[in-house]
């Protein structure tokens, strides 16, 4: 396995943030709300490197740079119980061959970085996502937004 691209954790998490916000056909979902690696005080721990939401859904994109990194993924509180998770669709993103389809968790979708673009080697299944967790990330990204917007008054 011999990774030839030239791209880290924080440049996958740019471009999948990228991809969730592209319109793309109908079996594909984008969303008009991204964020990337925004950290609350939620009761999980769970920080998704890229959340998005539409008005009916939410995908979590979770980049993984390493196998050791996706590994230590699965062992987190909220990969073994996913009803804990954020994300109704949920996708890891890793450098092409990093991962095989069939190591993914039940449900998952798979980016794979591929000559310098994202390409969806695999669709999501609709799964429950923890709908508390993902209100807590919302109320501190509006949080947030507010309190910049005051600051520019």
């Amino acid at each position: 396995m011999l990774f030839t691209q030239c791209i880290n954790h924080k440049g996958l998490v740019g471009l999948a943030a990228s991809w969730l916000k592209r319109r793309r056909p109908s079996n594909q979902i984008n969303c008009t709300e991204v964020f990337t690696e925004l950290v609350t005080m939620n009761n999980t721990g769970e920080i998704p490197d890229v959340i998005g939401f539409n008005y009916w859904t939410s995908v979590v994109v979770e980049v993984k740079t390493s196998r050791a990194d996706f590994l230590r993924d699965r062992k987190k509180p909220f990969r073994q119980e996913p009803i804990k998770g954020m994300g109704e669709f949920r996708y890891y993103c890793v450098l092409k061959g990093l991962v095989k389809k069939e190591e993914l968790p039940n449900g998952w979708g798979l980016l794979e970085y591929d000559s310098g673009e994202l390409v969806c080697s695999l669709l999501p299944e609709r799964m429950k996502s923890n709908a508390v967790e993902e209100r807590i990330l919302l109320l501190s990204a509006l949080r947030r937004l507010k309190s910049r917007s005051a600051k520019l008054r």
